[in-house]
């Protein structure tokens, strides 16, 4: 298990990593998941890797769900250049 950054949770209808909103791209899942921590409570859940295209960028991030219905997100912690 990697660490991961925790970006935040989101209902489904709008959420922003690197100042672009994921809902509005087709996620390609990349086929490999990874142990993530809910970071309250420290939890582990299996979240999937996905990516998005834009027209001027790619972005990779893993996303799943909690106990909840709400989707959560997170990226590799060496990724720094990420915005919300």
């Amino acid at each position: 298990m990697k660490d991961y950054k925790y970006l935040g949770k989101s209902n489904g209808k709008k959420f922003c990593i690197k100042g672009t909103d994921i809902f509005l791209y087709k996620w390609r899942s990349l086929g490999k998941c990874d142990i993530v921590l809910e970071p309250k409570t420290k939890k582990p859940y299996s979240f999937s890797f996905y990516e998005v295209d834009t027209d001027f960028k790619s972005i990779t991030f893993l996303a799943g769900k909690f106990d909840s219905d709400d989707w959560a997100f997170y990226v590799e912690s060496d990724e720094d250049d990420f915005v919300f």
